[in-house]
């Protein structure tokens, strides 16, 4: 058995039950275009963008295919369903907002971890504080391993010396 074995089984049951479902397949090669554009632009790994759109484009799509499925699988039902206004509304705005939510999470996000690092910030400072009061100002002394001092101490040096240039004179033009 070779490694190609499973796809090529795989693509011969998709293509079997996608020719069982073609009233569904129509509707859904249509509704989950914006996911297709979200996969296809992901460059990071993981794939958020495409599971973010992916799952409210899915969720828009969802009440049509349940109609789809439940009253009547036909193709002139799908195609009643891809000419109708409201269904591409419905699957593309909600694909929008699968767009809003992956675009406004990491800035949600990194808001929520500077506030929680402010506060913990504000709660060490305040223990600090209360050590320096029970022990007495020499816990106050900043700790700074050895060889970060030399660096320090060498880059102070470098910098606060002033700077030498030599002008070479200029040859005589003979």
């Amino acid at each position: 058995m070779t490694k190609k074995t499973p796809f090529l089984l795989y693509a011969i049951i998709a293509v079997a039950i996608g020719a069982m479902m073609i009233p569904t397949v129509i509707v859904l090669s249509v509704a989950l275009v914006p996911t297709a554009v979200a996969l296809i632009m992901e460059r990071k790994k993981g794939w958020y963008g495409g599971v973010t759109v992916g799952s409210m484009n899915l969720a828009g799509t969802l009440p049509y295919l349940t109609d789809l499925w439940f009253k009547a699988h036909t193709i002139e039902a799908a195609v009643n369903i891809i000419t109708s206004v409201l269904a591409w509304f419905m699957f593309y705005g909600c694909a929008a907002i699968g767009w809003a939510i992956y675009a406004v999470t990491p800035n949600v996000v990194s808001s929520f971890m500077a506030m929680t690092a402010g506060r913990q910030i504000t709660s060490l400072r305040a223990k600090q504080r209360e050590l320096v009061q029970t022990w007495g100002p020499d816990v106050e002394v900043i700790y700074e391993p050895e060889h970060l001092k030399a660096a320090a101490a060498a880059e102070k040096a470098a910098t606060s010396a002033p700077m030498r240039t030599s002008v070479a004179a200029p040859a005589s033009l003979g």
